[in-house]
């Protein structure tokens, strides 16, 4: 886009910047990345952050074992061990502090802005790339990533599928092969940090496409090597996942139905993101209407405009939506929608929406009109940045989540859930209870029965009403019932006297997974209680040789167990030593 001459633009001030002031457009935009999100380093963990850095023994040491377990297993149904590595760097470092955690999301955030600026300035004007970051910058959908512990998966790997475009467009300059080494080890690095960015190499592809490169054998072998680097870890991706988070709901025919709506809901949460919750509810047609149809009319609309627009906007058009394939349903699971998943989509947009801008301001011909132009952006910026400010408070805890995201979602199970276990982590346990038991009301899966069953065993000390929560999980079996499930049922067990029940328990979680250290732990207590103290102190220190804790004995045992009464004599007749409290 030609830059008028004799105008100033002050959102276009990059355009005219000397080499020695090239600096100012990132020092403009880390600055108002740090200034806006600089109060999430007083955060605490919420959500997911407990099982990722809490209950994630895989990261809490940086031994060869522990890494040999983050990057030949899953955790949560995902292979991410760029990820596992990561937290469990941090937490070498932090503990389990979060502001370490905070801290390097937010320099990861801004290294991702300061990368995408120098990106765009490679293919874009500066001016058009300048306000595209700014609008990531500020957007209110991406509180959700930055001011979220559990999602430095997703700035990890929006990091490194930078280096990776950078690498290809050198490759595409002089097609040296070292470039396009870079260029695979970096997606490789991307999608084992998150899988959503395996599909980097359509982005590449679409590239070529747009400059118009020709496509000889040497261009061919290079691309079908990164989409077979993308097909490798789709397939392990689909396999670890399978069956880990519940079931979906619906088969592949009707999420493909419901696929336009999930593509209008990201397309206005990037223009309107309003409004801002942790968890959307989402409406699902489960027949053919005349809605549906509408749908499919406005989508194939959609699409048909973008193929009318020059390759630029081609480009940037199935930007938006080759980034949210991933996350369409197309695979289908468990969560519909998040605004998470706009992190890296929402860019195509802000590119076009800088365009529209500056082609309508080189348009217009009074300097008043122009100055009125560029106010109505500063005030969309500005917007933006007030809803984000304004939102962000809530992330600081996980019961200021929850609370202020059930209202938005009452009927949902997990909401109430959610709130149900935040509630009890402040010892407001009356009310905690009662959301689990909406939780089970709502919708009586053994995943909420057992939340339920762990409330009534360690803050409420209610046994029978926990077993029959537990029981009632077991009657309905499912990926739920892991070996750590049968860990708690043990453990209840062996806290009403019942051992005979609670080595049955062991033995049935030990058939799923032996090394379970909570099943191990139970084990123990199960032989302590029988009188086996050399038993009881094998399996102990094996549960403690697995997770690491063996310097943190007491704390790690009591984590599992949940009473400190029998924890002394315990620790005392098996002469292991309770090491540092953390």
């Amino acid at each position: 886009m030609e830059i008028v001459k004799g105008r100033f633009s002050i959102l276009g001030f990059s355009e005219r910047l000397s080499p020695w002031h090239k600096f100012l457009p990132y020092a403009l935009l880390l600055s108002i990345t740090f200034a806006l999100y600089a109060a999430t380093l007083f955060f605490g963990f919420v959500w997911d952050d407990y099982v990722y850095i809490v209950e994630n023994y895989r990261i809490q040491e940086l031994s060869l074992s522990h890494l040999r377990a983050i990057w030949t297993g899953t955790h949560l149904g995902h292979y991410a061990p760029m990820h596992n590595t990561l937290l469990a760097i941090l937490y070498r470092l932090s503990g389990l502090n979060p502001f370490g955690y905070h801290l390097a999301q937010l320099l990861l955030h801004a290294a991702c802005a300061g990368l995408l600026y120098l990106v765009l300035t490679r293919i874009e004007s500066p001016r058009i790339a300048l306000l595209s970051v700014l609008l990531f910058v500020v957007h209110p959908a991406n509180i959700e990533t930055v001011a979220w512990v559990a999602e430095t998966k997703s700035t990890l790997a929006f990091l490194f599928f930078l280096l990776s475009f950078l690498a290809f467009l050198r490759w595409q300059g002089n097609e040296r092969w070292r470039d396009l080494g870079w260029c695979a080890l970096f997606l490789v690095l991307s999608v084992l940090s998150k899988i959503n960015t395996v599909v980097a190499p359509a982005i590449f592809l679409l590239y070529d496409y747009w400059r118009g490169v020709p496509f000889h054998r040497k261009r061919i072998a290079s691309l079908a090597a990164l989409f077979l680097i993308s097909a490798i870890f789709v397939a392990v991706h689909l396999a670890s996942f399978q069956g880990s988070e519940g079931a979906a709901y619906g088969g592949l025919a009707l999420h493909l139905q419901n696929l336009p709506f999930l593509v209008f809901f990201y397309l206005r949460m990037a223009i309107v993101p309003y409004p801002l919750s942790a968890w959307h509810l989402f409406r699902i047609y489960d027949h053919f209407t005349w809605v549906v149809g509408a749908g499919w009319i406005g989508l194939l609309g959609l699409l048909w405009m973008i193929s009318r627009g020059n390759r630029r906007v081609q480009f940037w058009g199935l930007w938006f939506l080759i980034f949210l394939a991933p996350v369409l349903q197309i695979v289908p699971f468990p969560i519909w929608v998040a605004e998470r998943y706009l992190y890296i989509p929402a860019i195509g947009a802000f590119v076009l929406a800088s365009g529209v801008f500056f082609r309508v301001w080189d348009r217009l011909e009074g300097g008043w009109q122009r100055m009125g132009w560029e106010i109505a952006a500063g005030a969309v910026l500005l917007a933006y940045t007030g809803l984000t400010h304004a939102h962000l408070p809530v992330w600081k805890t996980d019961l200021a989540l929850w609370e202020a995201t059930t209202p938005t979602c009452p009927t949902s199970p997990y909401c109430r859930s959610s709130l149900g276990l935040a509630l009890l982590h402040v010892g407001e346990t009356e009310r905690g209870v009662r959301e689990l038991i909406q939780a089970v009301d709502l919708r009586p899966v053994p995943r909420y029965l057992i939340y339920l069953g762990d409330a009534f065993t360690l803050h409420v000390g209610d046994y029978r009403q926990a077993l029959i929560a537990y029981n009632m999980a077991l009657e309905q079996g499912g990926s739920s019932l892991d070996a750590d499930f049968y860990a708690k049922l043990a453990r209840v067990y062996l806290r009403t006297g019942r051992l005979d029940q609670a080595r049955l328990a062991i033995e049935a979680g030990g058939k799923i997974n032996s090394g379970e250290p909570s099943l191990l732990v139970m084990n123990g207590f199960l032989q302590w209680k029988e009188g086996n103290l050399e038993g009881a102190r094998n399996a102990l220190l094996r549960a403690l040789s697995i997770t690491g804790q063996t310097s943190h004995a007491a704390a790690f045992i009591f984590h599992e167990w949940g009473n400190t009464a029998e924890l002394g004599p315990l620790l005392s007749d098996l002469q292991i030593s309770p090491g540092n409290d953390r």
